[in-house]
């Protein structure tokens, strides 16, 4: 008919070794991609560090100025009222 339906020893040779080489690349590949993916989780888990840095920073700033506010309000309670005591709020 149209070929032989056993390859013989050449062409066995060949498609092992084709096997081997695809094998191989992908072996390489796999081992990049190992390496890239710990890359990327390590600068995932800083940016989450500096994430969470600076979200304790912002909290704190926030409570920094929270307490400016009340500061500044009482001071202006107080010149109210001195204001009031002294007559000058007529």
């Amino acid at each position: 008919m149209g070929g032989n339906p056993i390859p013989d020893d050449k062409a066995r040779r060949y498609d092992f070794a084709r096997l081997e080489r695809a094998t191989d690349a992908l072996l390489r590949r796999h081992s990049t991609l190992l390496r890239e993916t710990a890359d990327v989780r390590r600068r995932l888990a800083d940016r989450d560090q500096r994430v969470r840095t600076l979200e304790a920073q912002l909290r704190e700033a926030n409570q920094k100025r929270q307490d400016a506010i009340k500061r500044i309000d009482d001071l202006i309670a107080q010149m109210d009222q001195l204001d009031a005591q002294l007559g000058g709020g007529s």
